[in-house]
């Protein structure tokens, strides 16, 4: 193989667990692996193409050509500490699509961990490529926020939508036919008040595949409320079902574990840390100094410095500010953590959840700047330096019913009656609307 073969085809390992070094080796948690690659820093020259939709067309043959020689050649393995889209080159510099154009579609990193549903397979591409031909096949997401629907005419246990398909995992440029978060819910009534029909919520105790990524017993999953590390004395038999490991004593678990499953986010703020020494991270290693915290008017002060910031897709993290870095402490926007109503602002009702709280103590929520999959979840610290599996951690999380994308059917865990009217909110891949060049490409071309 010659050395241009070498750099469009580069090494893929997939491993069971993480056994490279993260700050040198790039990975993602595919359903195949932790795929990994090595970081391989250098210079590119970006090169920026325009694609005309036709309300059609998702598959875009050879569109990755270089249209200067006529050949691929950009690498995905290539990782440029001066790209303003990868955090300082935390991930690699691939195809970045732009549609409508001035609207940025990939939400990598500190941009996605804004969002207040971070599902890593929905958000982070909506397309993937063909390294070998230059193909470039679009899954553009498109959020139906309310759509009138009925149940079916049998057992009402099924929901029909009108767009399809609805979208699926998508990671490490690959489509797999897994649901996600795709699909957020179905209610009787069109102020979605009352029973979620589509979801179920669980506290359960889960053993982690590694230090960071967790897979709960249910799936697909539609949002991630907490994960907080068991410690010594736990009364974890007690609480929990010995089988099914779901909460059997939620009271206890909030009163005893010091768990506050009645308000999670209130215990994710302001984590204080520790660093260690990790033979996998070859050198230090940042994890949580203190299982426990104490909600503190350093709490309020952060949360008052976003007041009034609220969740706009193309807006919030460092790519809506413009800024560029991987310290979340430093970014003013809003952010799910001090979100605590979930209502997509941060106002005075999630300051006074605060302020009633002052000086509790509760056990730290290491869900904070992390996200999730259709069938994982993640800590946002390391719980172990050395990343071994089994690590007990007790998850609170909403999982769906599950979906047929490609037929659009919407299954439920609770019915209004066969032929109801009900209300669905849920995203579908669209095609780019008709337009001459409405969609932007940008590619990377390595220079020495």
């Amino acid at each position: 193989m010659d050395s241009q073969q070498s750099r469009t085809q580069p090494e893929r390992i997939y491993e069971h667990n993480i056994t490279h070094n993260p700050f040198t080796w790039m990975g993602i948690w595919t359903p195949h692996g932790w795929r990994v690659h090595r970081k391989r820093f250098g210079k590119a020259q970006r090169v920026t193409v325009t694609l005309s939709g036709d309300g059609l067309t998702t598959f875009f043959p050879q569109a990755l050509v270089d249209p200067d020689t006529g050949k691929v050649e950009w690498q995905d393995d290539l990782h440029l500490g001066n790209d303003p889209f990868t955090d300082t080159g935390h991930f690699p510099c691939d195809p970045r699509v732009e549609y409508p154009v001035g609207r940025p579609r990939w939400a990598v990193s500190h941009t996605l961990l804004c969002y207040p549903v971070a599902d890593h397979t929905l958000y982070t591409h909506e397309y993937n490529w063909d390294m070998q031909h230059g193909h470039l096949q679009t899954h553009f997401r498109k959020h139906v926020v309310l759509e009138e629907a009925r149940t079916d005419k049998t057992g009402g246990m099924t929901v029909t939508i009108a767009n399809r398909p609805i979208s699926r995992v998508i990671e490490g440029n690959v489509q797999y036919p897994l649901p996600n978060s795709a699909v957020r819910g179905v209610w009787a009534s069109a102020d979605k008040a009352g029973v979620n029909l589509y979801t179920r919520r669980c506290t359960q105790l889960i053993h982690m595949h590694n230090a960071i990524y967790g897979s709960p017993a249910y799936s697909p999953i539609v949002q991630c409320h907490g994960l907080w590390p068991v410690v010594s004395g736990d009364p974890i038999g007690e609480v929990f079902d010995v089988d099914t490991r779901l909460c059997t004593d939620r009271q206890r678990v909030i009163e005893q574990m010091l768990i506050p499953l009645d308000n999670p986010k209130i215990s994710s703020i302001n984590p204080r840390w520790r660093e260690v020494q990790s033979s996998i991270y070859e050198g230090p290693l940042h994890m949580l100094g203190d299982p426990f915290t104490e909600v503190s008017e350093e709490h309020l002060v952060q949360l008052r410095d976003r007041l009034g910031s609220r969740f706009e897709k193309d807006t919030v993290g460092f790519h809506g500010s413009g800024e560029r870095g991987s310290d979340m402490r430093f970014y003013r926007g809003y952010a799910p953590e001090f979100d605590l109503n979930d209502n997509g602002e941060i106002d005075e009702q999630d300051e006074h959840s605060i302020a009633t709280r002052l000086g509790e103590k509760v056990r730290q929520n290491v869900y904070f700047m992390a996200y999730f999959g259709g069938d994982w979840l993640t800590s946002g610290a390391s719980l172990d330096p050395e990343h071994p599996s089994g690590i007990p951690v007790v998850a609170d999380y909403s999982y769906g019913a599950g979906y047929d994308a490609e037929a659009g059917i919407v299954n439920l865990y609770e019915t209004p009656g066969p032929d109801k009217p009900v209300w669905v909110e849920y995203h579908y891949d669209a095609p780019a609307e008709k337009g001459e060049n409405n969609i932007r490409l940008h590619m990377y071309r390595e220079v020495p």
